[in-house]
């Protein structure tokens, strides 16, 4: 898991708008194991979207993919108790990455997209294209 904070253009402001495991706090976001959590009254006001991100780590299972046997779900719980679920139709296309939700400013408030758009550029795809200076 992780969490992207993103602008207005749908690019990050630095590569510290990446939270993973090896960072896993920034401005309101924090990821720990399979949880991203937002407490959306942190997050700055030049952040639009917040794009929620499971991935595979394919060092460690390199032949793995989402397929259409991958069965995962995203919980979104607000602070009123009430809660979101999104379960992503099947994947096909030897994706290894997915956006799994985006939170989005919408006039004063946040809103929840359900997203589940998967990519098979691994996460250094993915990243690059949010402008997140991947080394090779």
């Amino acid at each position: 898991m992780s969490a992207v904070l993103l602008t207005r253009n749908g690019k990050v402001r630095s590569d510290h708008d990446l939270v993973f495991y090896n960072h896993p706090r920034h401005e309101g976001v924090h990821v720990a194991g399979d949880t991203v959590t937002a407490d959306l009254d942190l997050i700055p006001d030049d952040i639009a979207t917040i794009a929620v991100i499971v991935s595979i780590d394919i060092e460690a299972q390199p032949a793995a993919v989402f397929d259409q046997h991958t069965q995962w779900q995203a919980d979104i719980t607000q602070p009123s108790g009430t809660q979101l679920t999104f379960t992503p139709g099947p994947f096909s296309s030897g994706e290894t990455v997915t956006i799994a939700v985006e939170l989005y400013r919408h006039t004063t408030g946040w809103k929840a997209r359900a997203v589940g758009q998967g990519y098979d550029t691994g996460l250094a795809g993915l990243a690059t294209g949010y402008g997140i200076d991947v080394e090779t």
